[in-house]
């Protein structure tokens, strides 16, 4: 999917950002709201979604995580609680399914969104797809002590790589991988670094927050490094099922997404979610390729 200039921000924008400060508290005042309802399609309504269940990708920041007072966090949920406060909507966030088991309840119906997946053709038959809100990068991590030079996805060929199961990197790194890439794949990304450390792959593919929070989770700061440049940068956007009543309030939540953007909420919103690994995260993403 090609990005568009409208809701484009570069990672590089992203990085820069967490510098700038965090801010603790975000709204949208009372006379914004008005606003916002004014350009609503009156059309769709609520009727029949007085309630989201919500999945995503626990440890996914700034996307969807659990913070570290087990409350469900992340710029897909704080859209959708914005968008259910003026509306009227209950939201039951369970990050704690599996990914792989929430993309078979979205699609069943049991579930009525995903909080940030990227997009894929494939997913696009089954699912709708919101205005994307931010962009994550596919980044390659290696083992420090086995470091190998690579500038493009077609220097992982005739390397073993890894990358958690059931997930997308897109379409174009999904299908390259298939054709021409030797892949394990890990059933969860919890100490999916392992695999490096015991040689059993040359390297992991993650997106850089994901891959990152892994790094400081499991105290692999200067052992495991995320290697520039990014594979690809994907769009990230909420993801529907055409099957639950909330799909149809897709065209009234990328206004939402449009106003948060022009207003710089989700910028400050990244800022905040982000602040757990800001102070490393310069170093972390500048690899040595030397």
């Amino acid at each position: 999917m090609a990005c568009t200039q409208k809701y484009k921000s570069s990672a590089g924008f992203l990085i820069a950002a967490l510098f700038a400060g965090l801010l603790s508290s975000i709204f949208i005042s009372s006379a914004d709201a008005d606003d916002l309802q004014s350009k609503i399609n009156p059309a769709l309504g609520i009727q029949g979604c007085t309630k989201m269940r919500i999945g995503g990708a626990d440890g996914w920041e700034p996307i969807t995580y659990t913070n570290s007072d087990g409350v469900p966090s992340g710029l897909g949920i704080d859209i959708l609680r914005a968008y259910g406060q003026q509306h009227g909507i209950a939201l039951e966030v369970l990050l704690d399914i599996p990914w792989t088991r929430s993309i078979q309840m979205l699609e069943n119906g049991e579930l009525d969104v995903i909080a940030g997946a990227y997009f894929t053709q494939k997913r696009s038959i089954v699912h709708a797809y919101s205005a994307p809100f931010a962009h994550d990068d596919v980044m390659v991590f290696q083992y420090r002590k086995n470091l190998f030079r690579m500038t493009g996805i077609h220097d992982l060929i005739g390397l073993r790589g890894a990358r958690p199961q059931g997930g997308s990197y897109g379409d174009y790194v999904d299908t390259y991988a298939q054709q021409r890439l030797d892949m394990i794949y890990s059933p969860t990304g919890n100490r999916i670094f392992d695999v490096l450390k015991n040689g059993r792959a040359d390297y992991v593919m993650l997106g850089r927050y994901d891959g990152l929070a892994n790094i400081y989770k499991d105290n692999l700061q200067g052992e495991v490094i995320a290697i520039e440049p990014p594979l690809v940068s994907n769009e990230v956007a909420l993801m529907f099922s055409r099957k639950s009543p909330c799909a149809r309030h897709v065209e009234n939540i990328n206004l939402l997404i449009e106003k948060l953007n022009e207003e710089g909420e989700i910028e400050q919103w990244t800022m905040r979610h982000l602040g757990g690994i800001h102070e490393n995260i310069k170093n972390e993403t500048q690899a040595d390729n030397s």
